[in-house]
């Protein structure tokens, strides 16, 4: 399948519609735009998506024109951006018109772009552009890239990471093709970590992770705590991820971590180390790492949907009816506080009655009772005591 920018300010009429749907039968996903604005706006967020562009003969310039305001304005605009980016990557684009001007006799701005206009009246000159716009298509670096590593972009989805996380994991795929040794590695290891965040926050969002690991300070490696089952605040009552999967990705977080930290006390000095290696092999195989894992997060989101039972396969560690020793860290404006335990990351609510009951202050020591709730993702206060 090549992906293709589509502008046309009558794109979304019955006509153009049908045209879409054939060209999709074809492998050809047409992406369509009204205007030169929304549509180029669109190529240069996400030019790694798009492998062909297809213009019409008139469109509006602008977002929001009225009909009937369209003129050649906008595809010469076009035609001058396209040659503008060829620096960062070379576009083959083509013309579909059923405008006369266009499509008989001599139109002067594609003849000084040595361009032909393909007639959308013609059904044959419509067969004739899907065949010439899937092999140029073919034969774009890029778009052979899509279909070498398609399994491992479709993580990409919009059920998955996300279109925006494309631009990121491709960016990846190109610099393990490249053949010549990396330079400035230190530098490429954010997007590795972005990736691996996305994956935590969906595993959360799901059920798979709790929800209160998320949202406390050092969430990334509590995540990673977690799925290992070493996190201290829970415990799994089946097995979650396979060992091989959990410690793959602690591995991965013990380099990226500390590289993406450029000071301070920093266990392998990552960062260091790249700057001086002899070979890029270590960045590759963090690359290569994660690839592995987003193949396993794939087909494992996809076979574990269901959040109340993905909730059933933890709880929380804290005892009902024990005490917890730990300190007031903060009351907020409307009352309610925040007990911090000693031996736990996990945080627990006060509500205000018992903040204004027990007189409490922040950084008091207290001891709490804490019970959970019945399935183990939320923790509630039965009792306070000043004695800690």
């Amino acid at each position: 399948m090549y992906k293709v920018l589509w502008i046309d300010d009558q794109y979304k009429d019955a006509e153009m519609i049908q045209f879409a749907i054939e060209a999709d039968n074809e492998g050809l996903i047409l992406e369509g735009y009204p205007s030169f604005e929304e549509g180029f706006d669109a190529l240069e967020k996400k030019l790694e998506h798009f492998d062909v562009i297809l213009l019409d003969g008139l469109f509006f310039e602008k977002k929001g024109q009225e009909v009937g305001t369209e003129d050649e304005s906008g595809i010469g605009m076009a035609i001058a951006k396209i040659n503008e980016l060829k620096s960062r990557k070379v576009f083959p684009w083509f013309v579909l018109s059923g405008k006369d001007k266009f499509t008989k006799g001599e139109n002067s701005l594609l003849k000084a772009n040595k361009a032909k206009c393909f007639d959308k009246t013609n059904p044959t000159d419509v067969v004739n552009l899907f065949e010439v716009m899937k092999s140029a298509a073919s034969q774009q670096p890029d778009a052979q890239l899509k279909h070498k590593y398609a399994d491992l972009l479709e993580t990409c989805s919009g059920k998955l990471l996300g279109a925006e996380h494309f631009s990121r994991l491709f960016s990846l795929i190109k610099h393990i093709e490249n053949i010549e040794k990396l330079t400035n590695t230190e530098d490429m290891l954010n997007p590795i970590r972005k990736i691996i965040e996305r994956m935590f926050i969906l595993m959360a969002d799901r059920g798979i992770i709790p929800e209160a690991i998320i949202s406390n300070k050092g969430w990334i490696n509590g995540s990673s705590l977690f799925l290992a089952n070493k996190h201290s605040d829970y415990e799994h009552l089946s097995e979650i991820t396979p060992p091989l999967v959990s410690e793959n990705i602690h591995r991965l977080l013990n380099i990226i971590q500390d590289a993406s930290h450029g000071e301070g006390e920093l266990k392998l000095k990552v960062d260091q180390y790249l700057k001086t290696a002899q070979s890029d092999f270590l960045y590759r195989s963090s690359v290569y790492l994660l690839f592995d894992l987003l193949l396993w997060f794939k087909e494992f989101m996809e076979n574990n949907l269901d959040k109340d039972t993905n909730k059933a396969r933890w709880k929380s560690k804290v005892n009902n009816g024990d005490w917890i020793i730990g300190t007031v860290t903060r009351i907020a404006d409307n009352g309610w506080g925040t007990f911090q335990p000693d031996n736990a990351h996990a945080t627990v609510s006060i509500p205000p009655k018992m903040v204004t009951d027990n007189r409490l202050n922040e950084t008091d020591s207290i001891k709490i009772i804490a019970v959970s709730s019945p399935d183990g993702t939320k923790t509630f206060i039965k009792a306070i005591s000043r004695e800690a």
